[in-house]
């Protein structure tokens, strides 16, 4: 029996050891270890407060450089320069996937189809999640101004 306790004293030494070599390797502070995960960024488009309502209208995105891969039903993965959303009340969210495009065209297109204002803006990005080390969700919004 005095084995068995040894056994014991020896793999909770070890185990004691191998974290306290991990925890020491993570108090060093030389590498940031980032956790394997992804996100997507968000355009948050508005239509400016005199604007009047347009009910069933839609947006269109060209991005430049691409808007980045989009899943379409019954298409396969594609990157996109362009996407389309409908505009539901002042505000539509563009969700786009971890790219970050430094300008955008948009076109807030009435329930007609007909286009009722473009836009071409460079967009302001500004993280909302995450951290500079390891990247993250970032936001841009843009205002686009009644015709």
């Amino acid at each position: 029996m005095d084995d068995d306790s040894s056994t014991g004293w020896i793999a909770g030494g070890a185990c004691a050891m191998a974290a306290a070599l991990a925890l020491g390797a993570c108090a060093g502070g030389t590498q940031t270890v980032c956790p394997a995960i992804g996100w997507s960024n968000a355009v948050i488009v508005t239509l400016a407060d005199d604007w009047p309502p347009v009910e069933g209208g839609a947006l269109t995105v060209d991005c430049s450089p691409m808007c980045g891969w989009a899943v379409v039903q019954d298409e396969p993965l594609a990157e996109r320069d362009a996407v389309a959303v409908p505009l539901d009340g002042r505000t539509a969210v563009l969700q786009l996937d971890m790219s970050a495009p430094d300008f955008v065209s948009i076109r807030v297109l009435g329930p007609d189809g007909d286009e009722l204002a473009d836009v071409d803006t460079d967009l302001a990005w500004r993280r909302v999640g995450g951290s500079e080390q390891c990247g993250g969700p970032l936001e841009a919004t843009v205002v686009v101004p009644a015709p």
